[in-house]
Formats: C-alpha cells, sequence, structure tokens
C-alpha cells in the first residue's frame, strides 16, 4: 500500500468517509433534473416564476446540500472502533426505518392517481416521520394535509397546474 493513501494516523484516507456516497448521489440528482429542465418544453417562456422554478430550486438545493454535507464528512469521518484484537464492530443499520421509509414512497407511488396528491403527499410526510422516529402521529399527519393542501394551492394557483385530485376531485 502506498505511502500516499494513508494518513498521518496511519489509516487509509477513505476509512470513513463512505458517507460520500450521498453527496456523490446528490449530485447526480441535481444533474439529473437540470437534465430534465432543459427538455421541458414551456410555452410561456417569459415567466420568472413558472413551471421551472421548483426543479431549479430542487436542483441547486441538492448542489448545496451535497457540498455541505462532503466538507462535513470530509471534516469528520467515522471511523469503526477497534477492539484488542484488531477486528471492528459492525454497525447495524435501522431496517424498521429502511422499509418505512422506502414503504413510504411506495405507498405515494401506487396512491398518488386514486387518492390524490393531497391525501398521498400527507400520508408520505407522514411515514417518513414515523420512518425516522418521531412519535407524533396525529401532529405529523396534520402537519403533512397541511404543508400537501398549501403545495396544492401553489401549483393551481401560481403555476396553473394540476395535480391529481383523486377522491377529492368527488367534492
Amino acid at each position: 500500500m502506498s505511502t500516499a493513501t494513508k494518513t498521518e494516523s496511519g489509516r487509509r484516507f477513505w476509512a470513513g468517509r463512505s458517507a460520500l456516497i450521498m453527496p456523490a448521489l446528490l449530485v447526480v440528482l441535481g444533474v439529473f433534473l437540470i437534465i430534465g429542465i432543459q427538455d421541458m418544453d414551456i410555452s410561456g417562456k417569459d415567466s420568472l416564476f413558472g413551471p421551472k422554478a421548483f426543479p431549479w430550486i430542487t436542483a441547486v438545493g441538492c448542489f448545496i446540500v451535497a457540498a455541505f454535507l462532503a466538507i462535513s464528512i470530509l471534516r469528520n469521518p467515522e471511523i469503526p472502533e477497534v477492539d484488542e484484537e484488531g477486528t471492528s464492530a459492525d454497525p447495524s443499520s435501522n431496517w424498521r426505518a429502511v422499509a418505512i421509509t422506502v414503504g413510504s414512497f411506495v405507498g405515494f407511488a401506487v396512491l398518488l392517481q386514486p387518492a390524490g396528491w393531497i391525501i398521498s403527499a400527507a400520508l408520505v410526510f407522514w411515514g417518513l416521520t414515523v420512518g425516522l422516529g418521531n412519535t407524533r402521529y396525529v401532529f405529523n399527519l396534520l402537519i403533512g394535509l397541511a404543508a400537501s393542501s398549501i403545495m396544492q394551492l401553489i401549483f393551481a394557483g401560481m403555476l396553473g397546474l394540476n395535480l391529481p385530485a383523486g377522491v377529492m376531485g368527488m367534492f
């Protein structure tokens, strides 16, 4: 092993920095969004706050979060502790949280058309809060309903875009 790949403490540079995968994925997502924005065919191109605004905000946000996250990981790598025998304890994953979070997104995709934006977005917000460990179930559901309703108003009122109404379209 070359000395260029080791730090002063004898560990390799990449030890504890495998989390850099997440900032890389955020950069890929940002690039994907920019490519998608360039492919959008919009009739009213003179408006400042049009259908391309939210994707641009999201793409720039991905790059900013990726930069701060990468800096944090590089400054403070999470190096696993090694016991006397020279073996490191495997960190365990919270598979319950992963399953709830992934299930929330799958549920959102399945429910979007039949249930509509307001209900499915509220449920994905609620599912994510439960997956991340919050136990204020009713409060989080109400916040999800409020946030998804506000987004519906913004998209319909300001952008002229209709999100799927689902069962709410019956009323």
